[in-house]
């Protein structure tokens, strides 16, 4: 049988388990989750990489907490809703309900209410609109809902940066945003040879092509004495475009760029054709994705290519051949991160513990079957889903595996940032040292909160 309670216990439980919770998010966190420290050669050490001394990036490159952004929050609350819009939405006696909600590419939000979720239809609409639209679908749920919608955030013009700089990926700007003043923030590196800054601008159409300029900037930024500044070496952007900047010195025929959630940014991995430098290497010889990375979602930007290639890192790395793709010279890899509450946390007696990419709607039995599956000394009849543990309001929802997989009981519909967590049962083998401290985690409140970060 299915039940919501949060009983006092719990929060005993979180109190006691905290310094253990700590540790265990530091031991996944470490080794667990880390595609670097898994990849080992036939003799079980650490795999070895090598790179060019002359190309070694900086200790101050890029982290993936770094984000530079020069756009502002202006909020028209009389302009039509757009996608990449934020809306809160505020209805009264349903907590669970409310909160901010972005809208979505086809214009709809999607409001989660008892376990469903339910779309609405905001694209193109004033507030007072989206307020009827937003209340017209709850009606068939709730009497008369009290409902208010506000704008919390609006889409801002974006560039992508690459190359020899302090700070790649995306970066926000402003309408009167121009080159020379987005590099100076971004701070470019020693080595960065400002005088062939490459600037990508997206085809206009599908029968244009896109504008590629090779712009001296360090002519801007250090002009003859006898000669007036060129403004065409330092253009205002636009949104979408790409600003590449190149190394002095390139090992061989190139470099490529591994930015993003990886374990360490590397702006200038040696590049290599015999045998081909492949995506799924290259993001190992950054380290590896960090466990926070979004590894359905990896972008590789490709000087001429007005698109990005959208490459299925996981997929890649179990040699799917279509996936993990040869790289090009200047090749810049980005490795996005898992947006808050894009996942869902799966631990405890499953084989792949970790987190689910939360894109569509997604029920229980789904998240554990991405997860591997119960392992056989799995605890399977009493398991729970921890909501909202980040907002200070956990609820638990106990729920029974096998009645759930006999058809005894309701398949439960997730909410994005959920943490389910599966009893490990007992095993035979030698515990190792995370296994010891899951006992005292028990229920795992804290536990989930680690690993959500």
């Amino acid at each position: 049988m299915m039940s919501i309670h949060v009983t006092p216990e719990h929060g005993r439980i979180a109190r006691r388990v905290s310094l253990a919770a700590a540790v265990a998010g530091l031991l996944l966190a470490g080794s667990l989750w880390t595609p670097a420290a898994l990849a080992q050669n036939d003799g079980g050490q650490p795999a070895k990489t090598t790179s060019d001394s002359t190309q070694k990036p900086a200790d101050n490159t890029q982290k993936p907490s770094d984000k530079l952004s020069l756009g502002t929050q202006d909020i028209d609350p009389s302009k039509p809703i757009q996608p990449g819009y934020v809306l809160s939405v505020n209805i009264a006696g349903e907590t669970d309900a409310s909160g901010n909600y972005p809208v979505d590419p086809a214009g709809n939000i999607n409001i989660h209410y008892a376990g469903m979720t339910l779309p609405v239809a905001v694209k193109g609409k004033t507030l007072d609109q989206a307020h009827n639209a937003v209340a017209e679908v709850l009606k068939k749920y709730i009497k008369k809902p009290d409902v208010s919608v506000s704008i919390v955030a609006v889409p801002h013009p974006t560039v992508f940066l690459s190359g020899a700089l302090r700070v790649t990926g995306e970066a926000q700007i402003r309408p009167d945003t121009t080159l020379v003043d987005l590099l100076s923030r971004a701070e470019w590196l020693d080595n960065a040879d400002l005088t062939q800054v490459r600037l990508i601008r997206p085809a206009q159409n599908a029968q244009s092509k896109p504008d590629i300029q090779t712009l001296d900037v360090e002519k801007y930024t250090k002009p003859a004495a006898d000669k007036p500044l060129d403004p065409s070496l330092n253009p205002t952007l636009h949104d979408k475009d790409r600003i590449f900047v190149p190394f002095k010195s390139v090992s061989g025929t190139g470099t490529v760029s591994v930015t993003g959630d990886v374990a360490k940014p590397s702006p200038s991995i040696p590049y290599r054709s015999t045998p081909p430098l492949t995506v799924s290497e290259a993001v190992n010889l950054a380290g590896g994705a960090n466990a926070t990375a979004n590894k359905e979602i990896v972008t590789v930007r490709r000087p001429g290519v007005d698109k990005p290639l959208i490459v299925n890192l996981q997929k890649a790395e179990q040699g799917d051949l279509v996936e993990n793709i040869e790289l090009k010279p200047d090749d810049d890899i980005y490795v996005t991160p898992l947006q808050e509450n894009k996942f869902v946390n799966v631990a405890g007696g499953v084989f792949k513990p970790g987190k689910i990419v939360f894109d569509k709607p997604m029920m229980l039995t789904e998240a554990v079957m991405a997860a591997g599956g119960v392992t056989a000394t799995a605890k399977t009849k009493s398991d729970s889903i921890f909501r909202g543990a980040d907002t200070g309001n956990t609820k638990v929802i106990t729920f029974n595996w096998e009645d759930i997989q006999k058809g005894k009981a309701k398949d439960i519909a997730l909410q994005p940032g959920d943490n389910i967590f599966i009893g490990p049962g007992t095993t035979t083998h030698t515990p190792s040292a995370l296994e010891q401290i899951l006992p005292i985690l028990r229920d795992g409140a804290l536990f989930f909160s680690v690993l959500r970060r």
